[in-house]
């Protein structure tokens, strides 16, 4: 068995893999983010002046924040729907690339494979463009 064979029994591992990578990405910014604001704070409690509130206030943010990404907003507001149309590009993307994909062959006899990887793709590329369509707006 070569590479090119396990590449194209488990290529499909490349998405989990980077997904945690992402997630492991994000939570040591996080900590570095969060231990920067706790030096500042020693070195304002070291020169005994009182802190800024915001400064209190976001690292009680980044502690309480959920780890898990928000999709919907990508630091935006709740209504504009950025968010939602990065991941409409995204998904509408890969559907493109997987239909590419299973059409041409590029890798061996796994068309059929790589057409219903891209309809899944398709589906959630729509589902995402018609929730920031329907969104209601604050």
């Amino acid at each position: 068995m070569d590479f090119a064979d396990l590449f194209r029994s488990y290529w499909w591992l490349l998405f989990p893999l980077a997904f945690f990578l992402a997630q492991g990405w994000s939570s040591f910014m996080r900590y570095k983010r969060t231990k920067a604001k706790i030096e500042l704070l020693k070195t304002y409690a070291a020169a005994g002046k009182e802190p800024p509130a915001d400064l209190v206030a976001s690292i009680d943010k980044d502690t309480d924040r959920d780890d898990r990404h928000d999709w919907t907003s990508n630091g935006e507001s709740e209504g504009s729907g950025g968010g939602s149309a990065f991941l409409v590009f995204l998904f509408a993307g890969l559907a493109g690339v997987f239909a590419y994909a299973g059409w041409s062959g590029l890798i061996g006899d796994v068309r059929e494979e790589f057409y219903f990887i891209a309809m899944i793709l398709g589906v959630l590329a729509l589902a995402f463009f018609a929730s920031a369509i329907f969104r209601r707006r604050k």
